[in-house]
Formats: C-alpha cells, sequence, structure tokens
C-alpha cells in the first residue's frame, strides 16, 4: 500500500486507528512501571499521529507529535536510571571506602523510582552493618568509623529521598517504600547519635563503672547489633522475629543490675550511680531504637507508633 494510499483512509479504516490510539491512552493508566507506562504512551503517540493525520484532526496531530520526543527522552532517562542502577548495586563496599561520601546514591537513578529506592536501601544497610563499630571494644570485627561520617550519610540519604519525593510519579507502594526508608533513616540517625553517647560513657574516667557491668553492656548489646546486621542484610522473617525477641522488654533484668551497682559501696556513691543511671538509659534507649527499626524491617509497615513520653524505654536484655 502506498503511501498517498494511507493518507486518503477513511471510514472504518480510520475509526479502528483512533480506537487504537484511545486503548493505548487508557492503557497507560493501568501501567505500575514508569518503564511500561512510557513504552505505551509512545506507542499512543503513533497511533494518534497516524490517526490525526487520516482525520485532518490537526490540533491532535500536532501535540502528540511534541510528546513523542518528551516520551522518547523520559524513556531514555529511565533505561539510563536502571544501567546506572546495575552498576551502582554491583559494587561492594570496604574497608577502605570512604563512609561519609555515598556509594549508591546518584543523581542519574532518580529518573526511576524502582532503581533510586533500591539504591537509597543498599546505602542504608552501610549505615546498619557500622553501627556495631561505634561500640568500644578492642576486638570489634568492624573498623571503627566515626559517628560524623554516619551522619554525613545520613543526610546525603535523606536528601536523595527527598528529592525522589518531590519528583513525584510514585505509585502506591513506592511511595510506601520511600516512608519507610525515611522513617529507618531517622532511626539509624538517633541509633548512631546515642551510640557515641553511650561509647563516651563507658569511656568516660570520670565515674568508671564497675568492670562486670561495661563488660555485660558491650557484649550484650554488640550480640544484639550484630542480629540487627544480619536483620537489614537478609530481611527473613526469622531474623528480624530474633531481632524483636532481643529487644523486648526485660525490665526486672535491669532492675537487678542496678540493683546490684547501687548496694555496691564506693568512694563516691553519688557520681558512681549517676554513671550507672545515665549508662543503662542509653543502653535501654538504644535497645528500644533497635525494636523500631526491627518493626521498620518488617513488610508493610511504615513508622511504628511512638509511645507517650511518659512511657520508658525497653530494657536492657539479660546478659
Amino acid at each position: 500500500m502506498s503511501l498517498a494510499r494511507l493518507l486518503v483512509l477513511t471510514g472504518w479504516e480510520r475509526d479502528i486507528a483512533g480506537y487504537v490510539a484511545a486503548l493505548l491512552v487508557f492503557a497507560t493508566f493501568s501501567m505500575k512501571s514508569m518503564l511500561r507506562l512510557r513504552i505505551v504512551a509512545i506507542g499512543s503517540n503513533f497511533a494518534f499521529i497516524y490517526y490525526a493525520a487520516l482525520a485532518s484532526v490537526y490540533p491532535v496531530l500536532i501535540l502528540h507529535i511534541c510528546l513523542l520526543p518528551m516520551n522518547l527522552l523520559r524513556l531514555r532517562q529511565i533505561l539510563l536510571a536502571r544501567r546506572e542502577g546495575h552498576r551502582l548495586l554491583s559494587k561492594t563496599a570496604d574497608a577502605k571506602t570512604d563512609f561519609a561520601k555515598p556509594m549508591f546514591l546518584s543523581p542519574a537513578a532518580l529518573a526511576d523510582p524502582a532503581t533510586a529506592l533500591s539504591l537509597a536501601e543498599r546505602e542504608q544497610l552501610r549505615i546498619a552493618c557500622h553501627l556495631a563499630a561505634r561500640l568500644p571494644s578492642t576486638d570489634a570485627p568492624i573498623p571503627a568509623t566515626t559517628g560524623h561520617a554516619a551522619l554525613l550519610l545520613l543526610d546525603a540519604i535523606d536528601e536523595f529521598l527527598a528529592t525522589l519525593a518531590g519528583r513525584g510519579g510514585l505509585t502506591a507502594p513506592q511511595t510506601a517504600h520511600l516512608t519507610s526508608l525515611q522513617s529507618r533513616n531517622e532511626v539509624l540517625r538517633a541509633l548512631h547519635e546515642t551510640l557515641g553517647e553511650l561509647a563516651a560513657t563507658l569511656a568516660s574516667s570520670a565515674a568508671p563503672l564497675p568492670d562486670w557491668l561495661a563488660s555485660t553492656l558491650r557484649e550484650g548489646l554488640g550480640t544484639i547489633l550484630l542480629i540487627a546486621e544480619h536483620a537489614a542484610t537478609n530481611r527473613t522473617p526469622d531474623d528480624i522475629n530474633m531481632l524483636l525477641r532481643m529487644t523486648s522488654d526485660r525490665g526486672p533484668q535491669v532492675e537487678k543490675i542496678r540493683s546490684r551497682v547501687m548496694t555496691t559501696r564506693t568512694g563516691d556513691e553519688t557520681s558512681s550511680h549517676r554513671a550507672v543511671y545515665i549508662t543503662t538509659a542509653l543502653y535501654e534507649r538504644t535497645v528500644w531504637l533497635l525494636q523500631r527499626y526491627a518493626k521498620l524491617l518488617e513488610p508493610g509497615l511504615t513508622a511504628p507508633p511512638q509511645p507517650s513520653p511518659s512511657a520508658p524505654p525497653p530494657p536492657l536484655p539479660a546478659g
């Protein structure tokens, strides 16, 4: 069939072209993937250009001639974002990597929300895997990193997620995922700050703690932090449930530990008792934050309900 013949089609042949174009536009509203949406949108552009040329509907023809390069550009951006995501996700962090600098965040990946969310989650995992390094321990398996570097990285993740949210175009599951990542970021920030205070308290010589207490705090919390790392890495129900059990309420054990310390006379009882209360309170807050983090790792959850200001933090697990 010649081009001249195509341009003079009328009747049912022209109507079929219009119905196909309308059907493709309707299909775009059912797309959950931006990649598929752009592909179908490009198909609808071609169909409408064909139909409008046959029917001499010039406003529609001009509209879709203008929309076609825009959709092609957006499709190219999505494909480049996915390629960039695959490249970044294939990278492996090591001890020599600068912890303060993002490894997986890339502005190019923002064009595809699914890729961007995966990269943000991988970046967050670096934070979770360095929590144990915040404890003062001579035999820690993870190289020590400063809390300042962790906070810089958390700031970068916050900015990346805020930019993604501002671009729009997220599906409902992607919006829920983004909200969960933002909530996890808040918890990880609080964890690093609290662990920094706890490490400073344990290392302080102003009011030294009994050796058995300092050892119990380090070993008990170190175990929970390693379980949290496994839960964040594997995201299996068993690991998450294990973390939830390890961070459950164990008030009697904490009271027993505090009572043992309080009944032990020291040279400066007031200073010693104050140090014990501060240290155990920081420990309890750390465990409570880890429980919040475990709940955020569960599928379908965003931020767990906040307790009232008067509610005590979860107590120290039995060491």
